[in-house]
């Protein structure tokens, strides 16, 4: 997964680091790519990735920029990445949507 260009691998289960699950064709799964939190007066975003990356709120001013790609053991899966942008305009606006792909 890149994300503004940073390479990180996206975590399936954010709470256990070296988590991993193998894809199946025939088997729908969600990926909980990121995580929002507000308490009191502060808000912020977990993308679910090695690093945890906390983003606050009220500093995201242009929206992340997230790529997908998925591997096997033959290399990508997906010739191009799947491109999305999560962006906000308030706490409970914040949402992520595909973007143009390259």
């Amino acid at each position: 997964m890149l994300i503004d260009g940073e390479a990180d691998y996206l975590l399936w289960n954010p709470r256990v680091a070296d988590d991993a699950k193998d894809l199946v064709p025939e088997e729908e799964v969600l990926l909980q790519v990121w995580q929002a939190v507000g308490m009191s007066e502060e808000a912020w975003i977990y993308l679910n990735i090695r690093n945890k990356a906390q983003v606050y709120l009220e500093t995201l001013s242009e929206p992340i920029t997230v790529e997908m790609s998925f591997l096997s053991e033959d290399g990508l899966l997906n010739k191009k990445p799947y491109r999305y942008k999560i962006d906000r305009n308030s706490w409970d606006t914040v949402n992520m949507a595909p973007a143009e792909r390259r």
